[in-house]
C-alpha cells in the first residue's frame, strides 16, 4: 500500500489491518473491510475473512455489501440536486407533491396506552423528512404507528409472494395511511421518512429513483457496483450475510426482501435498498470530501453540503438506547455530525460526518483531516457499532503529521 503523502504511518496502520483479521479471528463476524483516504492518496485498503464463509470464498477489496441505511445519503445528495434546481423548498409541505399526505393524523397515547387519533398541529414538510422528524415510523412494535405500520409491511410481503410486488409508490402510499408517532417536527425519530423522500425524487424528476440516482451520482462517479440489486454476472462477489447466534456465527436466510437479489426490486428503497463495494463508496466519499466534486464532475456545490452536514438535530433529541452511538453527533440534512469528540469518545474531529448501515457497512467524511474512511462487514447485531468504532479508533491512530 501506497503511504506517501497520506500523513498515515505504515506501522501504525498496521494495527487497522490487524484489527480487521482479530474481529474475524475472534468469530465477530466472517469477513471484514477497510479503507482509509487522506489527502487524496489510499493509504489503506484491506480485507480479511470470507466473503462466504460455507464456500471458503475469501473476502476481496470487490466484494458487494449490502449497504442498507448507508443508501440514504445517496437519496439526500440526490434530492439535493433537485432542491439546487429550484424544484422544493425545505419547508414545503410534501402533500403539495404526494396528495396521500395531507391531512396527517397524530396517534396520541393516554397512560393505559390507548391510542386516539388527532389533526397534526402542522404539515409534513421536505425538512421534517430529511431530519427524520415526520413522526413517520419503521415497522415494530414499540408504537400503535409502528405496528400499523408493520401490518402494511406484512400485506406488501404477501402480495408478492403472490407475484404483485409493490412498486415505490404503491409502497410509498400506503406508509401515507400510517398516524404520525408525534406532531411533525416535534422529536426526532429513525424512520421510513427517506424512502419517502425517494418516492419525491420520482415525482419531481419523472423518473424512477434508481434511473435518477444512475444519472446524476453513479455513472458521473464511475460507480459501477451500486445499485438495487446485484445482476447474475456479478453474484458471485456478493457477501453472504450472517448474524451472532447462540453458538456463534449463522448464515441468516431470512432477509425477506433482499437488496442483493440478482433482479431488480419492485420498490427502490431509498432508506436502506443499495448494495455497494468499498471502492464506490470510497469514490462517493472523496466526493462527499470535495465538496461535491470528483475531477470534472460536480454533483453539487459546496454551499448545499454544508447545509446538509450543518446540525439541524441537537444531540439530546437523538441520544437512546437505540442509538447510543450517536451520543456527542448532532444530526443534519440526513447524515450524523460530530459535535463533541469528548461525549462521543472518539479521538476523530469536529465536523466529521457521514452515516452507517444495517448489516455495519460504515463510512466517515472528515474535511479537518482530510479524511475518508470504510469499515465494511454484513452483520445482523447489535455489536456493529462497537466493531465501528474500534476500527475508527486504529485509523485516527494512524495520523502522523
Amino acid at each position: 500500500m501506497k503511504t506517501e503523502g497520506s500523513g498515515l504511518c505504515p506501522k501504525r496502520l498496521k494495527n487497522a489491518e490487524a484489527y480487521l483479521k482479530r474481529i474475524v479471528d475472534q468469530g465477530k463476524v466472517a469477513g471484514a473491510g477497510g479503507m482509509i483516504i487522506r489527502h487524496g492518496v489510499e493509504g489503506f485498503c484491506a480485507s480479511a475473512g470470507f466473503q462466504d464463509r460455507e464456500k471458503k470464498t475469501p473476502m476481496k477489496d470487490d466484494s458487494i455489501y449490502r449497504i442498507y441505511s448507508m443508501s440514504k445519503t445517496f437519496t439526500i445528495v440526490a434530492a439535493m440536486t433537485l432542491y439546487e434546481k429550484g424544484l422544493f423548498r425545505l419547508h414545503q409541505p410534501i402533500a403539495d407533491f404526494l396528495p396521500a399526505f395531507k391531512d396527517p393524523k397524530v396517534a396520541i397515547h393516554d397512560e393505559r396506552g390507548q391510542a386516539t387519533l388527532v389533526p397534526a398541529k402542522r404539515p409534513i414538510t421536505f425538512e421534517h423528512l430529511f431530519t427524520m422528524t415526520s413522526g413517520i415510523p419503521y415497522p415494530g412494535e414499540n408504537s400503535y404507528s409502528a405496528r400499523i405500520m408493520a401490518d402494511t409491511n406484512k400485506k406488501s410481503f404477501k402480495d408478492a409472494a403472490k407475484g404483485k410486488p409493490w412498486n415505490t409508490a404503491k409502497t410509498v402510499d400506503e406508509a401515507a395511511k400510517t398516524p404520525l408517532c408525534f406532531h411533525p417536527g416535534d422529536q426526532w425519530m429513525y424512520g421510513f421518512s427517506h424512502d419517502i423522500l425517494g418516492r419525491l425524487i420520482e415525482v419531481i424528476s419523472g423518473k424512477t429513483l434508481g434511473q435518477y440516482l444512475k444519472e446524476t451520482i453513479f455513472d458521473p462517479l464511475g460507480l459501477k457496483d451500486t445499485a438495487f440489486y446485484i445482476p447474475k454476472e456479478k453474484q458471485l462477489r456478493a457477501v453472504k450475510p450472517y448474524r451472532l447466534g447462540p453458538k456463534g456465527l449463522e448464515l441468516v436466510t431470512d432477509l425477506g426482501s433482499d437488496p442483493a437479489s440478482p433482479t431488480p426490486p419492485a420498490f427502490e428503497s431509498g432508506g436502506g435498498g443499495l448494495n455497494s463495494t468499498m471502492a464506490d463508496c470510497g469514490r462517493y466519499a472523496q466526493m462527499l470530501l470535495h465538496d461535491g466534486k470528483s475531477g470534472n464532475e460536480r454533483i453539487l456545490s459546496r454551499k448545499t453540503l454544508e447545509l446538509i452536514r450543518a446540525s439541524h438535530c441537537i444531540p439530546s433529541e437523538m441520544a437512546s438506547d437505540v442509538f447510543p452511538h450517536l451520543i456527542g453527533y448532532g444530526y443534519g440534512l440526513g447524515v450524523r455530525t460530530m459535535l463533541d469528540t469528548a461525549k462521543a469518545g472518539l479521538n476523530g474531529s469536529l465536523g466529521e460526518w457521514a452515516w452507517d448501515g444495517m448489516m455495519g457497512t460504515y463510512y466517515c467524511v472528515d474535511p479537518a483531516e482530510d479524511l475518508t474512511a470504510l469499515f465494511f462487514i454484513q452483520l445482523m447485531s447489535d455489536i456493529n457499532s462497537d466493531l465501528q468504532r474500534g476500527f475508527v479508533q486504529t485509523v485516527y491512530g494512524a495520523i502522523d503529521d
